[in-house]
């Protein structure tokens, strides 16, 4: 800024224009700084630089401390050290700003002004030494006056340059007015979220009762409102302090040497009481807490460590002691230390304590399940009362219904479907086949050789009847020709009588060997199997099967089944179930209904009746025990049928009510439980 009373028009107006860019600078800056010292400090040089001044300083009034300099520049080489620094006069003019909330001027006395510098002083031209002033302009907040904005100018300027250079100085201090309104706004508005945010978490540290929950909630909640890395609570636990939370994780390994190393800590805090903390040294540490803090921090690689007692007040009766109800450990990852998070430390240790005191009085009352219980229950009956009626109702009509609403008792059953005219050909003697004349499924008509066997046995029985036969008759011959001879003269010669007595018996024995060798030859002539029935052979490959093997008396030779005829169904139901078909038969007292179809699910439904009961249970290829059940099969089905084709059946067992039909076999089931 010139210095002349008189100046040119342009050099007015670059003058101005300059002086409005410098505001409309400033004002940013006051609107973009994070803090007051930044706005300051900058605010302070660019004003010094503008003004042409020697320098100047921003002090700030603290109810305790008295002025403090926020901030101070010097350009001036020759302007003493004294025209700044918190002397006498000095402090005296700025508490006259102060005190009046007005700017105004001072000059430096001659005593400061000369100082006791290694510079020589600046001289005039006219030989004098240089004389500086101070111009004062408060800092206001409102109607508060915090604080004063000054600069050194040379007492040689001229009084219009020093009249711009007071309201230039008043502007700059209304910003930075401004720009401390708005930063304390800002901290204001961060202090209300502060206490918000610790409105919600004391509100959900005292929402339960339970001890885990709140430890947890504690940790979780707190961690993030104290802004460290990780937070962990003990308690005691039989005379020891147990971890029983750690924010960031759902359960913890009690085997961990992390947790260990942490409740050793703790150990070795409890019993001074005090705040322990650790910012990355234990140089100030006693023996026996050095130890098992190193052991701790070099487990977590936590830079800082802070581990808070949690005291609350002892529920002995005259006690003024504070018992020990916990430790909150805390940690951060980094060696950043913020100045105000001790008091979120401090605000978060009393809630702690509150909340743990009440959670431990809680779980140590006696009868506590019961009375969870007892609550719960007065609680849900309270509450769901409307539910509970709706529910009691439905339940009541349910039951009506069941009981009252008919519906068809069906008893499933699976079985198979066969012809009702069917042959199975055994083997008559041991042999072996010597033939087999006929393929699956081919027609075959009654009294058709099917397989031709070979008995050696009977053939050499045949041949030993036929010799002996022959045999026998010729000694018959014999003494039919002794008998007519004459010669009885011979002392050797047998009588009459003995001849007669042998030739009976060699005729008996004839007799005798006739019929064996017709028997023999009747087994010759079974050994030409043939069917007894006509119509297909259900054996599958039957030359495959027998062909050149041997097979033993009774042993299954082939299967011949009358397709063209009647066909049944031969069914197995089990045997809890079979009895309802009995009674239903019974109550009829007429055929009993039979709905089936085929296991392959592609044809329809047909109905048929019942036959015949089987009289005794089987258990067959080691399934539960069945009753077989012959099922007469209509005229309409007999076209899908094929021998063997899987059926599936239900037989219709009368009307009876909803519940019987759905729930009987629960109902057995238990009834064979409880009294079998």
């Amino acid at each position: 800024m010139a210095d002349s009373v008189t100046s040119s028009p342009e050099q007015c107006g670059e003058e101005w224009g300059e002086i409005e860019q410098f505001v409309a600078e400033i004002s940013e800056l006051s609107q973009t700084s994070d803090s007051l010292h930044a706005f300051a400090a900058e605010a302070l040089d660019r004003t010094i630089e503008l003004l042409g001044a020697a320098g100047g300083g921003v002090w700030m009034m603290d109810e305790q401390a008295g002025l403090q300099s926020l901030c101070q520049a010097t350009v001036d080489a020759g302007l003493p050290d004294a025209a700044l620094t918190a002397s006498e006069s000095h402090t005296r003019f700025l508490r006259s700003v102060l005190d009046s909330g007005r700017q105004q001027s001072a000059a430096i006395p001659p005593a400061m002004a000369t100082g006791d510098r290694p510079q020589r002083p600046r001289q005039r031209p006219d030989g004098l030494h240089e004389a500086y002033d101070w111009t004062g302009s408060p800092l206001r907040i409102d109607r508060d006056v915090i604080g004063v904005i000054e600069v050194v100018q040379s007492n040689s300027v001229s009084p219009a340059a020093r009249t711009g250079s007071e309201r230039l100085l008043a502007i700059v201090a209304d910003l930075a007015g401004d720009c401390l309104r708005r930063q304390r706004l800002k901290e204001l508005q961060v202090a209300v979220d502060r206490w918000r945010q610790y409105e919600a978490l004391c509100q959900r540290a005292h929402a339960s009762l339970d001890l885990q929950d709140t430890a947890y909630q504690l940790v979780n909640d707190g961690r993030w409102f104290i802004d460290c890395d990780r937070a962990s609570l003990l308690v005691p636990v039989r005379g020891r302090l147990t971890a029983i939370a750690t924010s960031g994780v759902d359960t913890l390994d009690r085997r961990s040497d992390l947790v260990r190393s942490m409740e050793d800590l703790a150990k070795a805090v409890e019993p001074s009481r005090q705040w322990l903390r650790y910012r990355g040294t234990t140089d100030q540490f006693p023996p026996q807490l050095e130890q098992p803090l190193c052991a701790f921090a070099d487990d977590s690689h936590s830079q800082s460590i802070d581990v808070v007692p949690l005291l609350a007040p002892s529920d002995a009766a005259g006690d003024a002691a504070e018992s020990l109800v916990g430790m909150l450990v805390l940690e951060k990852f980094d060696a950043s230390i913020d100045p105000a998070s001790e008091a979120r430390i401090v605000r978060i240790a009393n809630l702690c304590s509150s909340a743990l005191r009440n959670a431990i009085d809680y779980q140590s009352l006696p009868l506590l399940s019961l009375a969870r219980w007892l609550r719960r229950t007065v609680r849900y009956g309270n509450l769901q009362r409307r539910k509970l009626v709706i529910a009691a109702a439905a339940v009541v009509l349910a039951i009506v219904a069941l009981r009252v609403i008919p519906a068809t008792h069906y008893v499933a059953a699976q079985g198979e479907a066969q012809p009702l005219i069917r042959r199975n050909i055994y083997a008559p003697v041991d042999g072996e086949v010597v033939e087999v004349r006929g393929g699956h499924d081919e027609s075959v008509a009654a009294d058709q050789v099917l397989v031709v066997l070979r008995s050696r046995d009977l053939e050499l029985e045949l041949e030993r009847l036929q010799g002996e036969y022959q045999t026998t008759e010729k000694r018959l011959l014999a003494i039919a020709s002794a008998r007519v001879q004459t010669g009885f003269d011979k002392p050797s010669a047998r009588i009459p009588g003995q001849l007669a007595a042998e030739e009976q018996e060699l005729k008996q024995q004839l007799a005798s060997l006739q019929t064996q060798i017709a028997l023999v030859r009747k087994q010759r002539d079974s050994l030409e199997v043939r069917s007894p029935i006509g119509g297909r052979i259900l054996t599958w490959d039957p030359e495959d099967l027998l062909a050149d093997r041997p097979v033993q008396r009774g042993q299954l030779l082939v299967s011949v089944a009358d397709l063209s005829g009647p066909w049944v169904l031969e069914l197995l139901i089990p045997d809890r179930s079979v009895g309802h078909v009995i009674s239903a038969q019974r109550i009829e007292r007429d055929v009993l209904d039979v709905s089936f179809t085929l296991a392959t699910g592609s044809s329809p439904t047909y109905r048929g009746t019942v036959k015949q009961i089987a009289g005794r249970t089987e258990v067959l290829d080691q399934q539960q025990a069945s009753t077989r059940v012959l099922v007469s099969v209509p005229n309409e089905a007999t076209e899908l049928l094929r021998p063997g084709t899987t059926i599936k059946a239900k037989f219709d067992c009368g009307r009876r009510s909803l519940g019987f039909v759905w729930l009987h076999e629960l109902y057995e089931t238990v009834r064979g439980w409880i009294l079998f």
